[in-house]
């Protein structure tokens, strides 16, 4: 298998099990009682877009399973950014390397995303510090088992 060809498989080995495991993460925080912002960029998109969108198309992106293949389909794009751009950059071991990393989806979702939304910087004027806290462990967890399994699987 040639590099590139290694990297793509090992960039979705690696993803798929870090979303999946982010994803079971963030389903959990109801369960445990923390209010922790969770689809904020596919709710960004449906509130620009839905004056465009017949009805019918609405009510399909609403689902638990669009929010599902919306959530697998971002964490590839970070993916995507942590293997091709930023980890092979960084100087760090796996584990450092993914939680840096952590922090660009963080970053993002506190200062653009949320403040969008009407939620203020990192959700402050809706969601509790709990869930504040709690989205960004779930980001950290989403990248530093990224970051570790993907080295790993280069190896």
């Amino acid at each position: 298998m040639n590099k590139q060809s290694s990297t793509f498989v090992n960039g979705l080995k690696a993803g798929l099990l870090a979303i999946s495991i982010n994803t079971i993460f963030l389903k959990a925080g109801p369960l445990l009682k923390i209010k922790a912002e969770s689809g904020g960029l596919l709710k960004l998109i449906l509130l620009h877009s839905t004056p465009y969108l017949n009805s019918s198309f609405h009510s399909i992106f609403q689902t638990t399973s669009f929010w599902l293949i919306f959530h697998y389909l971002t964490g590839f794009a970070m993916v995507a950014l942590y293997v091709y751009i930023l980890e092979p950059w960084l100087p760090y071991k796996g584990c450092q390397k993914g939680s840096v990393f952590s922090l660009v989806p963080w970053l993002i979702n506190a200062f653009i995303v949320l403040p969008l939304l009407g939620q203020g910087i990192a959700g402050l004027q809706a969601l509790p510090l709990s869930g504040i806290i709690y989205f960004f462990i779930a980001n950290w967890l989403f990248a530093i088992v990224l970051g570790i399994l993907y080295e790993r699987f280069k190896k």
